[in-house]
């Protein structure tokens, strides 16, 4: 039985890929996830019809939950071939949203991957996305380390006065809509958002570029049960790209997590 070694340091990640529709983008995907040494990645905006687990040519495994038609949202889970074993159980829960729990030698991990409405979305909108994320992480199994990550089109910025143990302050531009709904879900279920915690130089905390290169934000996140951050750090690392405008957060963590 494979699990995943806390003595062992593993790097999880995630990536707004904007299509994997063509094999090739796939492809792609899999080779950056190798160069980077990536064990595990929560994918945004794969655009997937269906739901359903695939074994790639590589064999790697991709879990997947889309619409019924494709061509817009969906999200997946990538598990590279060393690591497929320590895959318990998955719930693909809607276009926005998926769960996969992996064996750990102490703490089992459940991840919670998403892909947010845009900050220009209707309340009714977030609301029902929001909903439906405290309901999967009310679903996660009690002592479970949380890794809740994704694409949540949200600014949080940098200050963190009275959110000290939700944030750091590290994060960037103007806290948002999006950035409030977050940090609230995070105050709930006790964690933090990552990439706020420590100091890193301004170019490796962009996580989106627009196409034409001219902005820049961090609006995905990797976000830890806070007994669980003690871990280790990395600062985020962009991949090339399979959209101009896709990049990737990895954070190098003890995966089964400790209590220092």
């Amino acid at each position: 039985m494979t699990t995943l070694r806390i003595s062992k340091r593993t790097r999880i990640g995630q990536w707004n890929v904007r299509t994997l529709i063509k094999p090739s983008r796939l492809a792609q995907l899999e080779n950056e996830m190798d160069r980077m040494q990536i064990a595990i990645a929560g994918i945004s905006e794969m655009r997937w019809s269906g739901k359903g687990a695939t074994t790639t040519s590589q064999s790697n495994l991709v879990l997947h939950s889309g619409s019924s038609d494709g061509g817009r949202n969906g999200v997946g889970i990538y598990v590279s071939r060393k690591f497929k074993q320590t895959l318990i159980s998955w719930n693909p829960v809607s276009d926005r949203i998926i769960t996969a729990r992996f064996r750990c030698n102490a703490r089992h991990i459940t991840i919670v991957q998403c892909y947010a409405p845009t900050e220009d979305a209707s309340d009714e909108i977030k609301d029902d996305f929001y909903n439906a994320l405290i309901s999967s992480l009310n679903k996660v199994i009690r002592g479970d380390i949380k890794i809740l990550m994704g694409d949540f089109n949200a600014k949080v910025g940098p200050n963190n006065t009275g959110l000290e143990s939700t944030m750091g302050r590290h994060g960037i531009g103007t806290r948002s809509d999006n950035g409030d709904r977050l940090i609230d879900l995070c105050q709930t279920f006790q964690l933090v958002i990552g990439g706020t915690v420590f100091p890193h130089r301004e170019v490796h905390k962009y996580t989106w570029t627009s196409p034409d290169g001219n902005t820049r934000n961090q609006i995905d996140h990797m976000c830890i049960t806070t007994r669980a951050t003690s871990g280790g750090n990395l600062p985020p690392t962009p991949a090339t790209d399979i959209q101009p405008a896709g990049s990737t957060p990895a954070t190098e963590a003890q995966p089964a997590g400790t209590d220092n």
